[in-house]
């Protein structure tokens, strides 16, 4: 082989292996700036969504074991146009050291109901106007993004280094799956407005956190949390929030440690899903409900349970904890509080200590 051929080739190959580098340098520059288009198309631009399942998940885990504490909400919905509470039938789950809890609540879009142990209860007509009230200026047909905005989360003013992950299916949907940092201090400045609306709307009960959270507990929090990150699947088409899902690590210590148990640290995941989204979805009324003071009158006897227990036990008053059919007395309360605690941070034992509840 002559030397000019020899040199032409080796050109040639040169220019390969620089155009591919050169490829190689875009597309890991730009993917950052793909990533945040992607993310700002998600959440500021305009998808509208009428009907589909909602999922939202809060879980506590570390050191390896099964998630001490979770709680999950959701089910189908169908939107009955603006200024109207939607149709439908979601479902709440708290699972906590082997104990459960779960109580449903209703919307026809006009009437409200709540399900507890079997029993379903209506809502009074003031509660049920009360929350319809507060959708009035909302669009009856609005996407996962929209409604994070009225809410006043705004996941695009603290993700940080977004990237593109790869493509995946969600529920059936074609995703994106974009993950970045997140800056604690605006997240949490987000979550103290949802309280403040979530106050508007009547559902804070006139608790400490109507008002949000100081500005000094979220400079404490902000400090304590590690590996903050935020995972984001958008729909490949059409851009609307599929999947959302924060996870960072909180320490813990003391009594909040000993029933998350001994954990010293804690990871925490929190997650909103949307699957068949614009799929037709059937909500009905029960058949059959009780008056709404009788629920009244069962969380406050289990309430009034647990207060005993706060006081040494001294309480003669019995409590219903929404567990199944169980019902449990200040005494049984006792009990499953001193098994928590010779559980010595336990999770296993602590999960066996459920079955006090359940009449073991």
């Amino acid at each position: 082989m002559g030397t000019g051929k020899s040199k032409r080739i080796a050109c040639v190959l040169l220019s390969a292996v620089l155009a591919v580098l050169a490829l190689a340098a875009c597309g890991s520059s730009s993917s950052p700036q793909q990533a945040r288009t992607l993310l700002r198309q998600t959440f500021r631009g305009t998808h509208r969504v009428n009907s589909g399942k909602l999922a939202v998940r809060v879980a506590v885990a570390g050191g390896g074991s099964k998630a001490p504490f979770e709680l999950n909400f959701g089910g189908p919905f169908q939107s009955q146009g603006k200024g109207t509470l939607p149709k439908s039938d979601f479902t709440i789950n708290l699972s906590a050291l082997g104990g459960t809890a779960t109580l449903g609540v209703i919307s026809t879009g006009t009437n409200g109901y709540v399900s507890l142990q079997g029993a379903t209860y209506r809502l009074p007509a003031s509660t049920f106007h009360q929350l319809q009230s507060g959708f009035s200026g909302t669009k009856g047909s609005s996407s996962g993004s929209s409604v994070l905005s009225k809410l006043g989360i705004d996941p695009l003013a603290w993700v940080r280094n977004p990237t593109v992950v790869g493509n995946e299916s969600v529920g059936g949907a074609n995703t994106t799956h974009i993950r970045g940092d997140v800056a604690t201090g605006k997240l949490l400045a987000d979550l103290s407005t949802v309280l403040q609306k979530a106050s508007s709307l009547g559902i804070s009960g006139g608790s400490k956190l109507a008002s949000g959270i100081s500005a000094s507990a979220q400079a404490h929090i902000a400090r304590e949390v590690r590996h903050p990150t935020l995972d984001v699947w958008t729909g490949t088409n059409d851009h609307t929030l599929r999947k959302l899902e924060v996870n960072f690590d909180l320490p813990v210590n003391g009594t909040i440690a000993t029933l998350l148990g001994g954990l010293h640290s804690a990871h925490i995941s929190l997650l909103l899903q949307y699957t068949d989204i614009n799929q037709p979805q059937t909500i009905t009324a029960p058949t059959s409900a009780k008056p709404f003071s009788e629920f009244v009158a069962k969380i406050n006897s289990f309430v009034q349970g647990l207060q005993g227990v706060a006081h040494g036990g001294g309480s003669s008053s019995s409590g219903s904890p929404p567990s199944g059919s169980s019902s449990a007395s200040s005494k049984t309360l006792q009990r499953y509080t001193q098994c928590i605690q010779s559980a010595g941070g336990d999770v296993a034992k602590m999960q066996r200590c459920a079955s006090i509840l359940n009449g073991g």
